[in-house]
């Protein structure tokens, strides 16, 4: 039967059952009743005659303009009379031939001229209850065995029957697409797409009529970060564009456009800018620190393996009553398994974020612990970073970052050894080793008992050093980060080792390095962390006088000298954002040489 074209009256008129598009662009479909109420409809809509009414073939937007934005009560049709396969055909070519048709509307509209001409095969419908199954089932069948010929395996007789069957259907349908394709490219890289996507992804898609790269990016962000993924979802869909500001830590805030007008690489530098800003946010949060209660003092000094004996003593209790509590610990757990952070658990139960970091890492690699504390592993020996994570340690004079105790952990101990730390200041290292398992005893001149209880409380000599203990256990690790000579001597106590002469100061280091070495084990190793000090302030870097400095190669010998070998010098350079811009100017006005870089030795005895 020839097709007739007349007007038929849009109320009479249904939605076609084959077709996939589900978004359009109110403002396209107002564009395009513009043009047909000044230039009428150039191509006719195709329906079908069904149950006296009509059944929409192709031309939705078409029909949607004219119901919704024209004051016109009529459309002019092109009516043929086809059954379900050849409508669903029409439907599925028509769609494809569309010049503003989405990556997931042309791939889904190429699934579908697929299954329409395969479904009356007995064999194909077999495969699957959907469209999108059955093709996954033939194509997932048809690549192994084309493959297994590509590697001259051996192929059943029946397998290449059904290679011989469907092969050329499929290349005889590709051929006939608007673009050229073939079906092995098709299926590895354009059908996963439908075949994986999930269905907030697709919406977003077609919405900013994404293309396949972009929607691989978008995806990929959201696996990697929720939290990324909804900020540049929910801040992309307005046309204004926001402008790069500084936040208060003076990194750039990611800027985001609207999703349609990035890149894949736009979106993946976006969410990674995001991801940063949070993990910033997160660090630089300050521990509040607690008078914690008896019972979380004695959960933080067991887990951190100090003896029975010494905590009953720094608490004043009974040895008999040093035991942990396994409520606490439960309770921690407990918020953890209902994805309670970190933050908020520590605040419910009373403890410190340390302890509950060491709760939640538990049974995890040193690698997974860093990959959870979102801290990058350094593989070389140069380790920089640019802030301190608040999460661990103390507001205290000459705070080291915890990514670099817990980098001197990952390299030179194994969990549950034992580290030594004579002068804790503001307890960065217990606070990591609680958090990667390893024990710590820490030693400081100044008593917190209620809230540092794992700090035990001593005054290094600068005549007759003598060591803290007795136990006759000695450490894997002895961790010194002493306060540098002179440098921060006003904020630190009046007793302390840097307010000594030059002399002195190194003195203290002779003897101290030579004890250390009479409480080590052979496979002990010890990492010293210090800076040159040279007396550079407002002279010019030929002007210094080095008679008053002292180097890293002054710690070195005296390392030597005391019996150790060095084995390793990493760099670990202080943030040269310390620095006022106005301070730099004036340093390079005189050609002064300011002093960033800060060395961590690591030694063994020989």
């Amino acid at each position: 039967m020839k097709p007739v074209f007349k007007n038929i009256p849009v109320h009479k008129i249904d939605s076609s059952p084959f077709q996939k598009r589900k978004y359009f662009d109110a403002d396209k479909l107002k564009d395009l009743a513009a043009s047909i109420k000044n230039d009428g409809l150039i191509e006719p809509i195709i329906v079908r005659p069904k149950n006296d009414r009509y059944e929409l073939i192709a031309g939705e937007r078409r029909l949607k303009a004219t119901i919704n934005f024209t004051p016109f009560k009529t459309i002019q049709a092109k009516i043929i009379q086809v059954d379900d396969l050849q409508a669903r055909r029409i439907s599925a070519t028509e769609n494809l031939q569309r010049e503003n048709f989405s990556a997931i509307e042309s791939i889904e509209a190429i699934v579908e001229i697929i299954d329409a001409h395969l479904i009356e095969d007995n064999e194909y419908e077999s495969m699957g209850e959907t469209p999108e199954t059955r093709l996954n089932v033939l194509f997932g069948k048809l690549h192994s065995i084309q493959n297994s010929l590509d590697r001259q395996s051996k192929v059943s007789e029946k397998s290449q029957l059904l290679l011989h069957k469907f092969v050329q259907q499929l290349e005889k349908i590709f051929k006939k697409l608007p673009k050229r394709l073939e079906w092995k490219s098709f299926y590895v890289h354009d059908f996963p797409l439908v075949r994986e996507i999930c269905e907030d992804i697709r919406k977003i898609s077609l919405e900013n009529q994404l293309n396949k790269s972009q929607i691989n990016a978008i995806s990929e962000v959201k696996k990697t970060s929720k939290e990324a993924y909804q900020h540049i979802v929910n801040h992309t869909h307005s046309s204004d564009t926001p402008k790069i500001e500084n936040n208060n830590q003076g990194e750039k805030s990611a800027s985001i456009f609207p999703l349609r007008d990035m890149s894949a690489r736009e979106i993946k530098q976006a969410a990674e800018k995001i991801i940063k800003n949070e993990i910033k946010a997160k660090q630089n949060r300050k521990q509040n620190l607690l008078d914690l209660n008896l019972t979380a003092k004695k959960i933080i000094m067991l887990r951190l393996g100090i003896p029975f004996h010494r905590i009953a003593k720094r608490l004043n209790i009974s040895q008999k009553t040093v035991v942990e509590s396994s409520e606490i610990i439960q309770s921690v757990q407990h918020d953890l398994k209902n994805n309670i952070s970190v933050p908020e658990s520590a605040k419910k139960n009373g403890l410190p974020e340390p302890l509950v970091w060491h709760i939640a890492l538990e049974n995890m690699t040193d690698q997974e612990r860093f990959k959870a504390l979102n801290w990058g592993l350094l593989t070389w020996d140069h380790w920089y970073w640019n802030d301190l994570d608040y999460r661990f340690g103390d507001d205290w004079p000459g705070r080291i970052p915890a990514q670099l105790v817990a980098h001197t952990l990952f390299y030179f101990t194994r969990e549950g050894q034992l580290v030594f730390d004579p002068m804790a200041g503001g307890g960065v290292v217990p606070d990591v080793c609680l958090a990667f398992h390893r024990r710590c005893w820490s030693f400081d001149l100044s008593d917190r008992k209620d809230k540092r209880p794992e700090i035990e409380v001593y005054q290094w000599e600068t005549k007759g050093l003598k060591w803290p203990v007795n136990n006759k256990e000695k450490p894997d690790l002895i961790f010194i980060d002493p306060p540098y000579f002179k440098k921060k001597a006003s904020d630190y106590a009046d007793n302390s080792i840097s307010n000594l002469s030059k002399d002195r100061y190194l003195a203290f280091f002779k003897s101290f390095l030579k004890l250390a070495f009479h409480h080590a084990k052979p496979t002990t190793r010890l990492a010293f962390l210090n800076a040159d000090w040279r007396n550079f302030q407002g002279v010019s870097a030929l002007d210094e006088d080095e008679r008053s400095s002292i180097l890293i190669t002054h710690y070195a010998q005296i390392m030597s000298d005391a019996g150790w070998k060095i084995t390793q010098y990493i760099d670990c350079p202080m943030s040269n954002q310390r620095f006022h811009p106005g301070v730099v100017s004036r340093m390079q006005k005189k050609r002064t040489l300011g002093v960033v870089r800060r060395t961590l030795i690591i030694a063994r005895k020989r």
